[in-house]
């Protein structure tokens, strides 16, 4: 497997896995209609913006072999919420792994990397939003440390409520992002409409 940042051409197969893994983990906890929404021409749509921006890293996980297909992503930014300094809490929008290879390492892996990320910019803490009512996801972030930080909100335009968990990232000097660690999965969604 090869980890690397996303680039433009890169929207639609992540669009794919995106969509892949909404309707199997928010199946019957998000509205029906707001699943139907999430097509991967919407997707597509909305990740070609959020990656032309150059802002944050997008970093995906290729299948091995040629085929370079996309297994999961993880999308890290400076935290989007009021109540955050975006100079020393990072954030978590979006990790997503392909449904048939949960629980496989897959999206321990691409967060390792996310959280390398933010101590190589030398932030002090990571937050991320989960589905109340996605307990797999909980569980998979609690196993790691994560903890709810109290912070809670509605997923926009919907009665879903989220909850905040919140991770301490040691800072390190500014160097080159050290190597990845061991992993498992879940899956995790913010869209930029919740601010």
């Amino acid at each position: 497997m090869k980890f690397r940042t996303a680039t433009l051409h890169d929207a639609p197969a992540i669009a794919r896995v995106h969509v892949a893994s909404w309707d199997v983990a928010y199946r019957g906890i998000m509205p029906d209609d707001v699943i139907a929404h999430t097509t991967i021409a919407w997707r597509t749509g909305w990740w070609s913006a959020e990656l032309a921006r150059h802002e944050w890293p997008v970093f995906v996980l290729e299948a091995p072999g040629r085929t370079g297909e996309i297994l999961g992503f993880c999308h890290v930014t400076a935290s989007r919420d009021p109540d955050a300094d975006p100079q020393t809490v990072g954030e978590i929008p979006s990790l997503h792994v392909l449904p048939h290879l949960r629980g496989q390492g897959r999206g321990r892996m691409l967060l390792d990397r996310a959280l390398a990320e933010l101590q190589h910019r030398g932030y002090a803490e990571c937050t991320l939003w989960v589905l109340a009512e996605n307990r797999p996801a909980r569980g998979f972030y609690e196993k790691l440390g994560w903890r709810p930080d109290g912070g809670r909100m509605l997923y926009g335009g919907t009665d879903v409520p989220e909850v905040r968990y919140r991770i301490g990232v040691s800072p390190q000097p500014v160097t080159a992002p050290q190597g990845l660690v061991k992993g498992i999965d879940s899956t995790v969604d913010r869209e930029p409409d919740r601010v």
